[in-house]
């Protein structure tokens, strides 16, 4: 059986795969002989966990979490399956199609899936007007901040690769500066930080509220797609790649 590795940004994300909590930086055994790595958010510490597993042996990497929508169509829960990643700096990379199709055929009666093309970014993108505005640029769907790295590492190392993110903010959204102040450099929300600019900002709480809503929608949607999938077992490619 193929080991697959997960590269999983925030250790809430990792809750929909794993049966315990896991912190920054912990690699995770599941079941079958595959592993999870919490990366912590931002590209750079998803091409270290990447290329970590990468020295494990793995046969295929897996970039799992949340993700941003760009497209107004889409709505927190809803499932993003791409089949191209569009880097930042403007390379485009495929998913393993075969093993796409294996995943995406047995979730498409329960999940609203799209398999539109999703952006990787340096940064968090929190507004509203930025995310129509990277929709229009780039064509892309959705955005994360982990996915290209993860794809990058997994080329360069030969391994087939898949993306498999659920929508949290729709593109309608806009973070509140609560968030985007309180949050450090690998995705952790620090909460003295965040409750004290709410209270200095209390229409944050509104939309924070909102925000938590969208988040347990797309950890739901992850948690169903884990299910669905028989956990990470059925995520295995065939004996071609």
């Amino acid at each position: 059986m193929k080991s697959i590795g997960f590269v999983i940004a925030l250790p809430a994300e990792a809750r929909t795969l794993a049966r315990r909590r896991a912190g920054f930086g912990e690699l995770l055994e599941l079941a079958g002989g595959h592993r999870l790595i919490v990366s912590g958010a931002g590209p750079n510490h998803a091409q270290n966990a990447a290329s970590r597993l990468l020295e494990l042996k793995v046969d295929a990497l897996v970039s799992w979490g949340c993700a941003a929508a760009l497209d107004h169509t889409l709505n927190s829960g809803d499932l993003v399956l791409p089949e191209r990643i569009l880097a930042p700096d403007g390379c485009e990379h495929s998913v393993c199609f075969e093993w796409h199709e294996r995943v995406r055929r047995p979730l498409a009666p329960v999940l609203r899936i799209t398999t539109g093309p999703l952006l990787g970014s340096s940064k968090i993108i929190a507004g509203s007007a930025e995310k129509q505005e990277l929709h229009l640029a780039s064509g892309a769907v959705a955005v994360d901040m982990e996915s290209a790295s993860v794809a990058s590492v997994a080329k360069d190392g030969g391994l087939p690769f898949l993306a498999v993110r659920a929508v949290a903010d729709p593109a309608r959204m806009s973070l509140p500066a609560s968030v985007t102040v309180a949050v450090d450099e690998r995705g952790d929300v620090k909460l003295p930080k965040l409750l004290g600019h709410a209270l200095a900002n209390p229409a944050d709480f509104i939309t924070l509220a909102r925000l938590g809503k969208a988040f347990y929608a797309a950890t739901s949607t992850l948690r169903r797609t884990a299910l669905v999938l028989g956990t990470a077992l059925s995520l295995k490619p065939s004996a071609d790649g």
